[in-house]
């Protein structure tokens, strides 16, 4: 069977052990969402008649392991900024990447069924993507290497915009180690986490030299440039990047320059740094801001010439 790279294990000690954010523009529930398999949920418009500039799809991808009443805190949210928007959510479980690539094909073949049924990969929605994390960005590309192979596409008509939460960033094994160990209160606890991390990260380096796998961060950051890394995303599509100068699992160093390298490259790259919440918590502790950033990303994306 063909597992997934060894080396994607190391995605693991990226787990994101922060308290999750929340809102205080919405509702801390939300009702009417459809399971799409094991991964997916899917929820319709609670509105008719969409305004002709708001986005017709919103896809988010929730941080590693974060459990669904976390990630509805923003379902609710995007509901009253976009009650006419069906919200696709995908999650970010850890057992993602013990799977075989046929395992991973099966569990997200609900997730594809359903954006080409709207018409996502055609060019006949306007989609707003957001993902959390280095988890959610890494099940990002995982689900976009899964479409089906289409020509590169240059003449994007409809907007789009990616929102790219405390990510992406942390694979030295000095920032690895912090990610996990920074929630550990007890020095002796504390230090012989570090002394296994240590040793659990070497056995993934060799092993992944052995099978010349690439670090998985690195490959994931590598593939996020991309300016067709989604079917709906080119160019044009302006890209947000919101993080934290105090992220100790993500550094805002590490999101600064994959923003500049992108810019670098002709991208349409914004950024809002938040001085001091902690790891995918800019919501909860700067609402007003965190949302006011989402709703002017998309009003420029709606106003871009297509």
């Amino acid at each position: 069977m063909n597992r997934a790279p060894f080396g994607f294990v190391f995605t693991i000690f990226q787990i994101d052990a922060s308290p999750p954010p929340v809102s205080r523009m919405a509702s801390s529930s939300v009702a009417g969402f459809t399971s799409l398999g094991q991964y997916g949920y899917i929820r319709g418009p609670t509105s008719a008649s969409p305004p002709s500039t708001d986005p017709s799809v919103i896809l988010i991808f929730g941080w590693m392991g974060a459990e669904l009443s976390h990630l509805h805190k923003y379902t609710a949210t995007y509901s009253v900024l976009y009650p006419t928007t069906t919200i696709i959510l995908v999650r970010s479980p850890l057992s993602s990447f013990w799977s075989s690539s046929s395992g991973l094909k099966a569990r997200y073949a609900p997730v594809i069924a359903a954006l080409e049924a709207l018409g996502c990969l055609d060019d006949r929605q306007r989609i707003l993507t957001h993902s959390f994390s280095n988890g959610g960005a890494t099940h990002l590309i995982a689900l976009a290497g899964m479409f089906s192979p289409k020509p590169t596409q240059t003449d994007l008509k409809s907007p789009s915009a990616l929102i790219i939460d405390s990510a992406p960033g942390g694979a030295t094994l000095g920032k690895a180690m912090r990610a996990v160990t920074s929630p550990i209160r007890n020095t002796l606890v504390k230090f012989l986490a570090s002394g296994a991390f240590v040793l659990v990260y070497a056995l993934l380096w060799i092993v992944g030299h052995i099978l010349r796998n690439p670090n998985p961060i690195l490959a994931m950051m590598a593939t996020l440039r991309n300016p067709h890394v989604l079917p709906w995303i080119d160019q044009r599509t302006p890209r947000l990047y919101i993080y934290s100068k105090v992220d100790k699992m993500v550094p805002a160093a590490d999101i600064e320059g994959h923003a500049a390298q992108c810019a670098s490259e002709g991208l349409d790259v914004r950024k809002l740094r938040f001085e001091k919440s902690a790891h995918v918590a800019h919501a909860r502790d700067y609402p007003e801001e965190y949302w006011a950033a989402v709703k002017n990303l998309w009003a420029d994306a709606s106003k871009g010439t297509r």
